[in-house]
């Protein structure tokens, strides 16, 4: 009966192309793992160059990105991400949350703010919440 709950809680994650962004080996294969298990077909990148020529290429539903990449912060990656693809929700994922990182972030336009520590019921609530509320994001 948990998993009927489960399948029906996480169906609109079913065929999503989601875009995570994280320089930590670790969290890109296991949340890698935990998104494909509910139908998603899952790209990684582990810095924000690789990142934005994979947005580039279009047809990216959801981009998840950490906040500290090897390369560029993970705001300047979000900027350029919103201007190659306005449409495409996004979450930022941080250990280093505060007042300001927030505010910064939701003038960019961040759907939704994940920290560190997290789990996978975490990040796939969070997708399905985007996903829920995409009908009713101003255009």
């Amino acid at each position: 009966m948990t998993s009927q709950t489960n399948l029906g809680k996480f169906m609109p994650l079913k065929d999503k192309h989601i875009l995570l962004v994280d320089d930590d080996a670790w969290i890109r294969d296991s949340m890698s793992i935990c998104l494909s298990c509910e139908g998603c077909r899952v790209t990684t990148a582990e810095s924000a160059q690789e990142g934005l020529s994979i947005i580039r290429q279009g047809g990216v539903d959801i981009l998840i990105c950490d906040y500290q990449l090897p390369d560029r912060d993970g705001l300047d990656l979000l900027r350029e991400a919103k201007e190659l693809a306005p449409e495409v929700p996004m979450i930022l994922i941080t250990a280093f949350g505060s007042r300001q990182l927030y505010a910064q972030a939701a003038a960019i336009g961040v759907d939704i703010f994940i920290d560190k520590p997290f789990n996978s019921q975490t990040i796939e609530h969070a997708i399905v919440r985007l996903l829920e509320d995409l009908p009713n994001r101003a255009s």
